[in-house]
């Protein structure tokens, strides 16, 4: 399979419309895994099965081959972009076993006001989410319900398939009420919950949800929700963009502060408007603060990769100094405590 016959199926998709396209090459809608591009997200397993189609000439079907990551790491390896497993995130579930708590754990239909707000929710915490109706769809909130609902201690009936996460986050609610609804009320008056639809699902460590206790789970869950909220709200991208701009009025470029180097001059088009905002003092050093325009600076990506690389973040002067002094003086940075010392 190469790169072309993915693009030409992408647009294949996009003339059809995703229903059309589906159903004319008899595949399922997906679940999990799917392709972006250009702002939309396409069904990975149809969109490579229709690939192969055309590159062959023979029809493929979805049972002609597997899908999942072994599909995820074909198309990587050609340059697009995957998500992995779109399993519902610790946040999503918070909110929905609050809505549930406050319904004294009873059923909320599918067409329940509060499923239909829950879903507008969650669908746009995810820019693709236009793309693909199922996802967070009141039917799967609807679902998503359940599982919690039925994973209650509680609960005398069959339980659904929803999973450990599901079973200890409806314990955690079960015996920690007050500090769960808390919680959900702070990620509901938010409005963002950071999610990060890629394959690693426990970015910060919680304990194993086998071996924890529902005393350990509820601390563990309190401190990752409180981290995801901190992060997201320091680095607001309203601020990010007033950096931009403000730059463009004083500087007339978007360029390096420390080393000058222009995206959007050294490629034209695919350059436009890219370049990583820095913060001069790191977040995780200043805590939680209220930052402002001074406070960050523009930096090219091999710039921003250097400040970070030592284990002592160099500041953006130190780095300048370096890149002056010209090979060799990171080194004697290190020994001497300061950029531009020498041996002498």
């Amino acid at each position: 399979m190469t790169r072309p016959f993915v693009l030409q199926a992408i647009e294949k998709c996009d003339k059809a419309g995703r229903p059309k396209f589906l159903r004319e090459h008899g595949f399922k809608p997906a679940r999990e895994y799917f392709l972006l591009y250009e702002g939309r997200a396409y069904d990975s397993k149809a969109i490579v099965g229709v690939a192969y189609s055309l590159m062959t000439g023979e029809r493929y079907a979805a049972e002609d081959f597997s899908g999942g990551l072994a599909l995820t790491d074909r198309l990587e390896r050609l340059g697009f972009e995957v998500t992995g497993k779109m399993a519902w995130k610790l946040e999503e579930q918070i909110l929905a076993c609050d809505l549930l708590d406050r319904n004294d754990w009873r059923t909320i239909p599918e067409r329940d006001p509060r499923t239909e707000e829950l879903s507008k929710l969650l669908r746009a915490q995810w820019v693709y989410a236009p793309s693909i109706p199922e996802y967070r769809s009141t039917d799967s909130v609807h679902r998503k319900f359940e599982d919690l609902r039925t994973a209650h201690p509680n609960h005398d009936g069959t339980r659904t398939r929803g999973g450990r996460l599901s079973a200890h986050v409806a314990e955690a609610f079960a015996k920690h009420r007050d500090k769960m609804r808390a919680l959900a009320a702070m990620l509901r008056q938010h409005g963002q919950l950071d999610l990060v639809l890629d394959h690693d699902d426990e970015d910060i460590e919680t304990p194993d949800a086998d071996a924890a206790s529902a005393d350990e789970f509820a601390a563990a869950i309190e401190g990752k929700a409180r981290q995801r909220l901190t992060r997201v709200y320091e680095r607001d991208p309203k601020l990010r963009r007033r950096k931009i701009e403000r730059s463009r009025r004083e500087r007339n470029s978007i360029a390096c502060e420390v080393c000058g180097f222009d995206f959007e001059a050294t490629y034209p088009g695919i350059g436009d408007g890219y370049v990583h905002v820095h913060h001069v003092v790191p977040l995780h050093t200043s805590g939680p603060t209220e930052n402002t325009l001074d406070d960050l600076i523009l930096l090219c990506a091999n710039c921003h990769q250097m400040i970070h690389r030592p284990k002592q973040f160099l500041t953006p002067d130190e780095l300048r100094a370096i890149i002056t002094a010209g090979p060799g003086n990171l080194m004697r940075f290190h020994l001497e405590g300061k950029p531009g010392a020498s041996n002498s």
